[in-house]
């Protein structure tokens, strides 16, 4: 019989008092290294601010709205707080993005919407965006109407608060129908050209196209039908030379278009 191998067994020696040590050493580095990265972030503080985007508030107007002060620290910032700040005291705003920058910036990054609409009541004008939040008010509506903004008239409004959404209707059926009206007075190809929507009455509605084309559409019913047929009568060419013109489309079957044409020795309706 062969001769059997011995199992040499390797005796692994720790030294314990010098591992505790390298170990004391690491922990103390990184709390060291830790307590150095609070102390700098704390001593950054803001200077400079850098707003970019497009927005119809000034610079300083925006940073007032952040609520972020000169010499506020730099990483002490809750951007979500700074961010709803801005949209809540700029209802222009759509928008905003706020990032801190090492070692003393703070950029804020804005996209802006535009009025969809504007309401008067007693003599103040209101913008309100497409979901009805009201964005500005004011007492002069020109640059509404150079703005090419669609005047909105609705039934029974009840609040009208910058920066919250227009409260009408006395029922969810008035808020309904008016609500829907509008989303299809969107779908047409005439949008744009829309001056007014007078929506108050659901049962006597009108709409004004390009300033000069005043078109009844009667009741709610069968609104998209009569939305279609205003689509074709805008075509009548007719209208290209008319100083005003009426169309009733209050039965999309049988619409009518009457203009008024001023051929510089008369007016021929």
């Amino acid at each position: 019989m062969g001769r059997r191998k011995k199992r040499v067994e390797r005796v692994i020696e720790i030294d314990v008092m010098k591992l505790i040590t390298a170990l004391t050493v690491l922990v103390m580095s990184l709390l060291l290294i830790i307590s150095l990265v609070v102390f700098v972030r704390g001593m950054l503080k803001v200077s400079r601010f850098d707003v970019t985007g497009d927005s119809p508030y000034e610079r300083e107007e925006i940073i007032n709205a952040s609520g972020i002060k000169p010499g506020a620290k730099l990483y002490g910032i809750d951007v979500e707080t700074v961010e709803m700040n801005i949209k809540a005291r700029c209802p222009y705003v759509q928008s905003v993005t706020v990032k801190s920058k090492f070692p003393n910036r703070v950029k804020i990054d804005v996209t802006s919407q535009t009025a969809s609409w504007y309401i008067e009541i007693e003599g103040d004008y209101y913008a309100l965006d497409s979901d009805l939040k009201v964005l500005e008010e004011t007492r002069d509506n020109k640059k509404f109407i150079d703005g090419g903004i669609a005047r909105l008239t609705l039934p029974h409004i009840k609040s009208a608060v910058v920066g919250s959404v227009l409260v009408f209707g006395n029922n969810d059926s008035e808020v309904r129908f008016a609500n829907e009206f509008m989303r299809m007075a969107k779908l047409t190809t005439f949008k744009s050209r829309l001056t007014l929507v007078d929506i108050e009455n659901r049962f006597d509605i009108y709409i004004q196209v390009d300033g000069k084309v005043n078109v009844y559409m009667g009741s709610t019913e069968n609104a998209s039908v009569k939305m279609k047929a205003v689509e074709t009568a805008l075509k009548d060419p007719r209208l290209e030379n008319c100083i005003s013109a009426e169309i009733d489309a209050s039965d999309p079957s049988a619409i009518s278009v009457r203009p008024v044409i001023d051929y510089g020795e008369g007016i021929e309706g």
